[in-house]
């Protein structure tokens, strides 16, 4: 037993928490071109090696080259077109680590006076050593929670530590304003509650107000969206197989397992043992 390599190490895929707050290793052919597409989460990239075009509100028309990175919020939409053969980390991300309150609070005291446009950082000597270990342990399949946990706040230390506060407040702009807009409150409740009236009621508006700003931001009915996110969830997750259907169904707050079967069969026209089998 003493020869075993931890168990945890081929199967760090079944694990709930491994595809949350996570990082991961792309390479992309010269001329590729990724069309627009909205984030679910915050994004930095980091661009290893190569040369690629940029296109969102937040960083219209760039152009980013090796040792450059970037940051995405939650909920914007963003383009790509590869120049030359691109390699890069992605840190994906729900909420910034807090590593030192008084810098965070300050970062959230100074929305008001942040940049129109964000700073694309340029990577510093400790942050290049970093990825380069962070391409590594991705290329070793090293996706245990308890480690990329670490690497999380490795990460967050060394740009506090090797950036000045202006320096970071203009890079995590989009990140700041976004927390306290009408985008930020939907991504991050709407998988905690069941309709939209209850939304509404999480975010102190009446039902009409809520219904209409929500289709002036997401250009849709609030019901329409969450339906759409509620099915591509049960539809991933019963693809991962990395949970029962009981609780899957248990998760997504259907009464019974009778409810979501119905459920799948209108939506995907099959059973959830059926759609498993696939």
């Amino acid at each position: 037993m003493f020869d075993e390599r931890c168990s945890k190490y081929t199967d760090c895929a079944s694990c709930e928490h491994f595809q949350k707050d996570t990082f991961k290793h792309r390479s992309f052919p010269r001329g590729l071109f990724i069309p627009k597409e909205r984030c679910s989460q915050n994004i930095i990239y980091f661009i290893l090696k190569g040369e690629v075009w940029v296109n969102s509100d937040e960083h219209p028309d760039a152009i980013l080259r090796e040792g450059e990175f970037f940051i995405q919020p939650a909920g914007s939409s963003v383009e790509f077109r590869i120049h030359t053969p691109t390699e890069s980390i992605l840190y994906l991300f729900d909420h910034l680590q807090n590593v030192c309150g008084a810098r965070f609070q300050n970062g959230l005291n100074a929305v008001g006076e942040l940049p129109d446009h964000p700073s694309v950082m340029t990577a510093c000597a400790p942050v290049r050593h970093f990825l380069e270990g962070m391409k590594l342990a991705l290329s070793d399949d090293m996706l245990c929670a308890g480690y990329l946990q670490a690497k999380r706040t490795e990460l967050f230390y060394l740009l506090n530590c090797y950036y000045t506060l202006s320096e970071l407040l203009a890079f995590y702009s989009p990140v700041y304003s976004y927390i306290r807009s009408f985008r930020y409150f939907v991504m991050n409740n709407y998988r905690h509650v069941k309709d939209v009236e209850a939304f509404a009621r999480l975010g102190g508006y009446s039902v009409p107000t809520f219904r209409r700003t929500f289709r002036e931001t997401f250009g849709e009915p609030a019901y329409q969206w969450m339906l759409k996110q509620k099915r591509q969830g049960i539809y991933a997750d019963l693809m991962a197989g990395e949970m029962t259907i009981t609780e899957i169904c248990g998760k997504y707050g259907f009464e019974s397992l009778a409810n979501f079967s119905h459920f799948c069969r209108a939506n995907f026209g099959k059973s959830p043992r059926a759609l498993r089998a696939e």
